[in-house]
């Protein structure tokens, strides 16, 4: 099958919530327009809008609409309003090449958020030539130690995320597990942090089982999962494989072996394919802990907007990658690098007032005041590799498709358990 390398681009003007085709008005970042005054600015998406991921790139598309609706009712960035191109990348690197080139140089983006992890390798060497932010979702390891100026990871990477996982099992007894993760890259990466943190707690891993995408039974992976009778199962892998397995589970009355997963499950559409029962079972889902203000902001203007309370995958990430975007831009009173890279780490990790809207936010900046913006995905603290680093709550959803916080870890806990 040929390669998919001529894709539409969707442009959003997203002073109102839909996706409206419009022409691409942003100027190239190094002309005088990108720093000053000027017609419309315009940032890029890139992800998997079709394909095994595309709920992932819906999601990630639907964050960005929402804060760029917030930013532009607040007055844009540098009294600019701000557009939106998107381009599908099917989460595969080689129709990502294409794609970037294309808000590179045919739209003239000055940021780019996405793209995830299955592609980010391949776009970042283009942004550092176009010399723009890439705010990027995914936790591959290969991203823990960048020293790239232009990068920033909006989600923790695969080590924390994996310590998180495996100190909560550790801290509730449950120090004999099974591992179940994905066939993609992006999933696998989850494994070592999972293989290496369990070493260090003296913990056991029964057994290693792959979970791959399309599969319509999985009796014998969870035949492999059960056989050595482990206390929990530690996961990632795709919903749609997710609500296969859990129901083949229930079948076989094996529902009651609690699962630790990563944030991948903290979707609306894993409540829906899982279902009540099962997404409401001792199914424990690992979340990077967000902002005490952005979050509770997030869900009232996914509320508002999109009529419910439950975000879908990539929403709060790309939700935060674009207001932080925003906020950097606003800091350093320029589009230019480095100038919007300082301006990203000064606004997101403080010290200063914390603030958990674009509006508050935006309003510190322009009196002088220091920020600590606080997102909905996470605080947004970036650590000297520019991610994100801070500590984790536990959830675990409700029968009405809610979520409860069952428990959190702070960075000095996981500190101190894996200490040596």
């Amino acid at each position: 099958m040929p390669r998919r390398i001529n894709r539409a681009t969707v442009v959003a003007g997203l002073g109102a919530t839909a996706l409206m085709a419009v022409a691409a008005c942003g100027s190239s970042p190094g002309s005088p327009a990108a720093s000053g005054g000027g017609g419309d600015i315009t940032i890029g998406i890139i992800g998997p809008m079709t394909g095994a991921r595309a709920d992932v790139g819906k999601g990630m598309t639907v964050g960005a609409q929402l804060a760029l609706k917030e930013i532009n009712d607040h007055g844009g960035v540098l009294g600019r309003h701000v557009n939106l191109v998107v381009q599908d990348d099917a989460g595969d690197p080689g129709d990502a090449v294409p794609a970037a080139q294309k808000e590179i140089q045919s739209d003239n983006v000055s940021a780019i958020v996405g793209p995830t992890a299955l592609t980010a390798s391949v776009v970042l060497p283009l942004i550092n030539r176009a010399n723009i932010p890439m705010l990027m979702w995914g936790g591959g390891s290969a991203f823990d130690k960048m020293n790239d100026p232009h990068f920033f990871r909006m989600s923790p990477s695969d080590t924390q995320q994996a310590y998180a996982m495996v100190v909560y099992a550790h801290n509730k007894g449950w120090n004999k597990v099974a591992l179940a993760v994905g066939n993609t890259s992006a999933d696998q990466s989850l494994s070592p942090g999972i293989v290496e943190a369990a070493k260090k707690l003296g913990m056991t891993i029964t057994s290693q089982v792959t979970i791959t995408i399309g599969s319509t039974s999985f009796r014998s992976e969870i035949s492999n999962l059960m056989s050595g009778q482990p206390q929990a199962v530690l996961a990632q892998f795709d919903i749609p494989s997710a609500g296969v397995l859990f129901g083949q589970l229930a079948q076989q009355g094996l529902s009651a072996t609690p699962w630790v997963a990563s944030n991948l499950w903290y979707a609306n559409e894993f409540y829906k394919s899982v279902g009540a029962a099962g997404a409401s079972g001792p199914v424990y889902i690992v979340n990077p802990a967000a902002g005490s203000l952005g979050e509770p902001h997030f869900l009232e203007v996914l509320k508002a907007e999109k009529g419910r309370s439950a975000p879908n995958n990539g929403e709060e990430v790309m939700y935060d990658g674009t207001i932080t975007w925003a906020l950097g831009v606003a800091k350093a009173g320029t589009l230019s690098m480095p100038d919007v890279g300082k301006g990203i780490v000064a606004a997101a990790n403080g010290p200063g007032t914390a603030c958990g809207d674009y509006a508050t936010c935006l309003g510190l900046i322009k009196a002088g005041t220091p920020t600590d913006w606080q997102g909905a995905a996470s605080s947004v603290d970036f650590d000297q590799y520019h991610n994100v680093f801070g500590g984790f709550d536990i959830l675990h959803y409700n029968a009405d498709g809610t979520t409860a916080k069952a428990d959190t870890l702070t960075p000095k806990q996981l500190e101190t358990a894996l200490a040596g």
